[in-house]
């Protein structure tokens, strides 16, 4: 269980003592043991999903349909792991260990919308042109170290950031870094709305996705019945049309942000002394943001 709550850090849950070079020693009920983890069920987590979709033909010749998908996931823990210590260790512990608060799924994309179009072209040639846009992924500020003392993950940290109200309600171990750090709150609504308490797990989220494909393929027909389609898929086509179009960008490319990084302990206002990381919050991601074509075949018998 937890030894205390922190006067400082919104009464941050602790497991151990921070020393004064920001390591963490756990209090252990038998010292003769590392992580022990218990896996039991628990109720609450929970998906409401709603879509609606409209379709038209038009001359027989072409389609247009245009769809919109609402989803709400709420979950404790979002398992992308394939064992439990992972799951332990990249998880943002929102609550207790033994108590995590339902929050926001990582798995969430709130909003949806599909466009579609497809016509026949002379030689029985298909062209469809097909948008995606949706909500992107959800994902938490963290410590880089273990400000809680629970020794998980104690390296990169799943310990989520308090979001000070300024500069006296937090500990830097360079005061000059806060105007840094102000700034990096100012331009983020999540971390904003969030001043003065650890934030919410998954309450932030990345940039609106927006991807157009499209699609050029053409049927022949083979002997008993027998029919061969070629495919070619082109992603991201606005790419394609300019270097400069089609940039995917996120606050995270990579799942959660270390925001700030543990280097000791205040013991007289009983919180972390920290370290502001540098935070790029229009990063590109250039894997998916690449144009690319795919070539395939498909036979029917």
């Amino acid at each position: 269980p937890p030894s205390m709550k922190s006067a400082g850090e919104g009464g941050r849950v602790m497991y151990g003592t921070i020393d004064q070079g920001g390591f963490a020693t756990a209090n252990r009920l038998d010292n003769r043991y590392g992580l022990v983890a218990e896996l039991r069920n628990s109720s609450g987590d929970r998906t409401i999903s709603a879509s609606a979709q409209l379709r038209k033909r038009i001359a027989g010749a072409a389609e247009v349909s245009v769809a919109y998908t609402f989803t709400d996931a709420r979950d404790r823990m979002s398992a992308d792991c394939f064992n439990v210590t992972c799951n332990l260790d990249f998880t943002p512990l929102d609550g207790t260990l033994d108590d995590r608060r339902i929050t926001t799924s990582r798995f969430e994309a709130r909003h949806k919308v599909t466009l579609s179009a497809v016509t026949s072209l002379p030689l029985r040639f298909q062209f469809g042109v097909f948008y995606n846009g949706y909500s992107g992924q959800p994902y938490t500020y963290l410590v880089s170290g273990d400000a809680n003392a629970d020794e998980i993950n104690a390296f990169d940290g799943n310990d989520i950031v308090y979001v000070p109200k300024n500069a006296a309600d937090i500990t830097l171990s360079d005061p000059s870094q806060y105007a840094r750090l102000d700034s990096t709150i100012q331009k983020d609504p999540c971390l904003r709305s969030q001043r003065g308490r650890i934030m919410q797990r998954n309450s932030c989220q990345n940039y609106w996705i927006t991807l157009l494909n499209a699609r050029l393929s053409k049927p022949f027909t083979l002997r008993r019945g027998q029919s061969l389609e070629l495919i070619a898929d082109l992603f991201n086509v606005t790419n394609l049309i300019d270097s400069h179009w089609g940039i995917r960008r996120a606050g995270s490319l990579s799942g959660d942000v270390s925001l700030l990084k543990l280097s000791g302990y205040d013991p007289v206002h009983q919180r972390g002394i920290y370290d502001v990381l540098p935070v790029d919050r229009a990063a590109r991601d250039n894997d998916a943001t690449r144009w690319r074509v795919q070539l395939g075949a498909r036979v029917a018998f």
